[in-house]
């Protein structure tokens, strides 16, 4: 069977492509007892959301460090009295205390963070090599707070925070991007300086995505089970061939659009308009599997402002709330990658590529008590298992078929909790949390404009056949 549709690549540029294989090394890998059958579980919508770029300590770094009021469990922050040398191989030059970030930083810089400045930072475990590697003076070592992130802040009060999520691969967007997808990325996106080195590393990069199986191969032999990456429609693969990256097929933010079967009637379906999102949860028709990703200018990718990151996933939580699906759906919020900003923990090896460092997880559903803080070492893998694992997909690679299970989020005992809606604007919010506003009733106080939920403010419109790449977001 030919790899790509009859009639697909009509360009000269990829008639011969060959698929090069690459072994990685399995350097340790944990061995787990059999889940539980996923029968009786109440869940039967996910939903991913998948931000960019910011590590644990960056944007929960103070939150929670000791039991209290509104921290039933302690999490693990950034230690007191924390100094990161500015040259781990000379103490005698000095050290840098973590600082907060005002919020006339909600824009900041964007620090470098591919394969070559995460090994330089991680430093073999030793957490120090920062100031060197991310070229950025201190700015990787601002961290967020109550006061600039109160939407984040208060979304782990209400529900759930795992403090010891990592992503999954020592490197930028793309290829973590992929382990949420497949378990494994293809080898040519693992450093961003290969994938910029012309047609012949495109034509690399497409062969190894179109032979890597993925979560989208699982979905396709289990037709009962029903999904949708709400991005922006795909268009047709020529057109995607012949951007640039992180564009059309090269994507950043979306592997399956380097995947010549994703543009054919099986699977073009699937891929729509971030939008559709809100209509789909407000109409109760959420497939049973959803991705959402936000357009660069919301997603929390520096130097976009974290004010409308913080409204787009309020957004995304409330109309889920309000949608007749609650009560059967768990949202995951995560970052796909660290962004070149600073976190104290080192991450667990368990192959050469990874792990990485911790990102933040967020995890909303009626089954996740207030103020749940989950300490169990969790990465991308367990997203992508849990999806495997409730509707009985069966799983990729070593990664995820051997990926501990989210399941300490949910006591699934509980009856379903009423849903707590979240402000869109952050100038509304605050932490501690304080509910709605008395007399609002749930879902009514969607028509109060601090929480309502406007799809036209995510739009992004499909790629045009004549696209610029200057035109695409």
């Amino acid at each position: 069977m030919s790899l790509f549709p009859r009639g697909r690549l009509r360009s000269a540029i990829l008639v011969v492509l060959v698929v090069v294989a690459i072994t990685i090394p399995v350097v340790y890998v944990a061995s787990l007892p059999p889940a539980a059958s996923p029968g009786g579980i109440p869940i039967k919508h996910i939903v991913v959301l998948v931000m960019e770029n910011h590590p644990y300590d960056n944007l929960f770094g103070t939150y929670c460090l000791y039991v209290g009021p509104h921290c039933p469990t302690a999490a693990d922050g950034i230690p007191g009295a924390t100094c990161v040398p500015y040259y781990p191989n000379n103490t005698t030059a000095g050290c840098i205390a973590p600082y907060p970030f005002t919020k006339s930083q909600l824009e900041t810089g964007n620090p470098p963070h591919e394969w070559n400045a995460s090994t330089q930072s991680l430093d073999n475990g030793r957490m120090d090599g920062f100031y060197a590697a991310e070229e950025s003076g201190v700015l990787p070592f601002g961290y967020y707070d109550r006061s600039t992130v109160p939407v984040y802040w208060d979304l782990a009060q209400e529900y759930g925070l795992g403090d010891h999520t990592f992503s999954s691969a020592l490197s930028y967007s793309l290829p973590n991007h992929w382990y949420l997808l497949a378990g494994k990325a293809p080898p040519t996106s693992e450093n961003v300086t290969v994938l910029l080195r012309g047609w012949e590393a495109k034509h690399l990069y497409l062969n190894q995505s179109n032979a890597t199986r993925t979560v989208q191969d699982l979905l396709n032999n289990s037709p009962s089970t029903t999904w949708k990456y709400y991005d922006k429609s795909l268009g047709s693969y020529e057109v995607a061939i012949s951007y640039q990256y992180p564009e059309g097929a090269y994507s950043y933010w979306n592997p399956l659009a380097a995947r010549a079967e994703s543009y054919t009637s099986w699977y073009s379906s699937h891929f729509t308009q971030r939008s559709q999102f809100f209509n789909d949860s407000a109409n109760g028709t959420l497939p049973d599997v959803s991705w959402i990703i936000p357009n660069a200018t919301f997603s929390d990718h520096p130097p976009a402002n974290l004010s409308d990151g913080q409204g787009f996933v309020a957004s995304v939580v409330n109309s889920v709330e309000a949608s007749p699906e609650w009560s059967s759906t768990a949202i995951f919020v995560t970052w796909d990658d660290y962004g070149g900003f600073y976190d104290h923990v080192a991450p667990p090896r368990i192959d050469s590529l990874g792990l990485s460092f911790r990102v933040p997880l967020l995890v909303i559903s009626p089954y996740t008590p207030a103020g749940t803080v989950v300490h169990s070492e969790l990465y991308f893998e367990s997203l992508l298992h849990f999806i495997e694992w409730r509707f009985n997909l069966g799983c990729l690679t070593v990664r995820d078929c051997n990926a501990p299970l989210p399941l300490a989020f949910f006591d699934f005992n509980q009856a379903p909790r009423a849903p707590m809606f979240f402000p869109t604007s952050p100038l509304f919010a605050s932490y501690p949390f304080s509910p709605y506003p008395p007399g609002l009733a749930s879902p009514g106080i969607l028509g109060n404009p601090a929480y309502a939920v406007n799809p036209a403010r995510w739009y992004s419109g499909p790629i045009a056949a004549n696209a610029t790449v200057d035109e695409l977001d």
